[in-house]
């Protein structure tokens, strides 16, 4: 019997879940996808940790936000996680963003939770047009939310937009997303589907946000033009305690892609898979671009 919290992974959907904590998705860009290109997008997910990052690489050099997020993951393992705001800054800087090819351009947005209880602290560490933002779950506003800038990794010598913010409001949920998912946005707006991110999160527990962006996306097909989208959604008040898994979504090649969209048309199961059964899953998880560690 697993003593921690059920962690569920749907390989065919490429989307990840906890109850009443988190969920997160990948999709790859419709024209990404006519065109047999890589997926550019990455999820990471560590929760011994409690880290979180989206990376947003480019169509010529889809593996670097994989790349990036990989670095990052082997930063902490070997270091620990920082302590401090400037503490993040260095570990980022010197073991992440310093080892990043100029070709290799990519987003970084990661969002570290540490404390417990009604106290929790956020570092949020940022560079490029991806973006992190607190939320306000009930009353839908923004509380904080990155803004666009050029430091990108591979083009910028140093992330600069690193902060830590207090929260105690138990209502308060951290989103992270690449580009792509303004695109989705729009479209949801447009057709009323939603009139804001918030209606998301006043409809649907967090842990089911992502799979609702699959199922919008499955039922208006052809009527969506998107680039890569890379999505998560957590509850910073439920994070301890739930695992020491590391988990890798996304920043595949072209040939990657290709064995996925086959595997999917071949039938691929979508159903959801608890960590207890992720080790003999591997092989189907890796199929999908997803790798699982400790």
């Amino acid at each position: 019997m697993d003593a921690f919290p059920v962690i569920e992974i749907n390989a065919a959907k490429r989307a990840l879940r906890l109850r009443g904590a988190l969920s997160g998705s990948l999709v790859t860009g419709t024209d990404k996808v006519r065109s047999g290109y890589g997926n550019g997008d990455c999820l990471y997910f560590d929760f011994r940790h409690r880290v979180f990052a989206v990376a947003d690489g480019s169509e010529r050099f889809p593996w670097a936000s994989r790349d990036i997020l990989r670095r990052l993951s082997d930063a902490l393992q070997q270091d620990g996680v920082p302590k401090t705001a400037s503490d993040w800054r260095e570990l980022i800087n010197r073991r992440v963003y310093a080892r990043q090819k100029y070709q290799h351009k990519t987003t970084f947005s990661c969002a570290a939770v540490s404390g417990d209880g009604d106290d929790i602290a956020l570092t949020v560490a940022h560079g490029g047009d991806s973006v992190a933002l607190l939320m306000d779950s009930v009353g839908g506003s923004v509380v904080f939310q990155t803004a666009r800038n050029m430091d990108f990794a591979g083009r910028s010598p140093e992330i600069v937009d690193v902060v830590e913010y207090r929260i105690r409001d138990r209502n308060l949920r951290l989103v992270l997303y690449s580009d792509g998912f303004d695109d989705l946005l729009r479209f949801c707006v447009r057709t009323s589907i939603l009139s804001s991110l918030g209606d998301a999160f006043a409809v649907l527990p967090v842990d089911r946000i992502g799979e609702r962006i699959h199922r919008v996306l499955e039922e208006n097909a052809g009527m969506i033009e998107h680039d890569d989208i890379a999505f998560m959604a957590l509850d910073p008040f439920c994070l301890a305690g739930i695992g020491e898994k590391r988990v890798l979504i996304g920043g595949t090649q072209p040939h990657e892609e290709k064995r996925f969209r086959s595997v999917r048309e071949n039938g691929a199961a979508d159903r959801w898979i608890p960590q207890a059964a992720w080790t003999t899953a591997a092989d189907t998880f890796l199929k999908s671009g997803i790798t699982v560690s400790h």
